[in-house]
């Protein structure tokens, strides 16, 4: 009788297990088509700074907004997925390969004071794996995602 009651209450558990992953697990995937995101790095002045030009191996502190690319939204804009906090600027160093290489190349020459639109390839973005966030695994870049940032320089140091 024991080992029957240990055989039904383990099937029950599993049961219930399996049923709870399912439920867990229903995100869909965002796939996207590579032909409809941005071709080729774009990088045009929004704002012409006046300051010193930022140089590869420069500590360039920055405000920036990034957006997913949406062709068929104002300025490529799709959804907003991420902001530098306004009291918080980011500081980074150029071209070293800590940022993707949207912003290593397309940061290059830009001078403080200015505001620069990135628009970024997914080939100079997060690729063909896109990205997640640490604490949640939900996607935060999909797979072949074009990219959009407005980006104000705020301040080089020289290397």
């Amino acid at each position: 009788m024991k080992s029957v009651f240990q055989m039904i209450a383990t099937f029950a558990c599993a049961v219930a297990l399996t049923a709870c992953g399912a439920a867990a697990n229903t995100e869909k995937p965002v796939v996207l088509d590579p032909n409809t995101q941005v071709k080729e790095l774009l990088f045009p002045d929004l704002v012409k700074g006046t300051g010193t030009a930022a140089a590869a191996g420069d500590t360039l502190t920055v405000a920036y907004t990034g957006w997913l690319y949406d062709a068929s939204k104002p300025d490529g804009k799709g959804v907003q997925f991420e902001t530098s906090p306004p009291l918080q600027p980011f500081t980074f160093v150029l071209g070293i390969g800590k940022m993707i290489l949207g912003w290593d190349r397309g940061l290059v020459g830009m001078q403080v004071g200015g505001t620069r639109r990135l628009l970024i390839p997914y080939d100079l973005g997060y690729g063909v794996s896109g990205t997640r966030d640490r604490v949640t695994n939900a996607v935060v870049i999909p797979p072949y995602a074009g990219l959009v940032f407005d980006i104000t320089l705020q301040k080089v140091e020289k290397k």
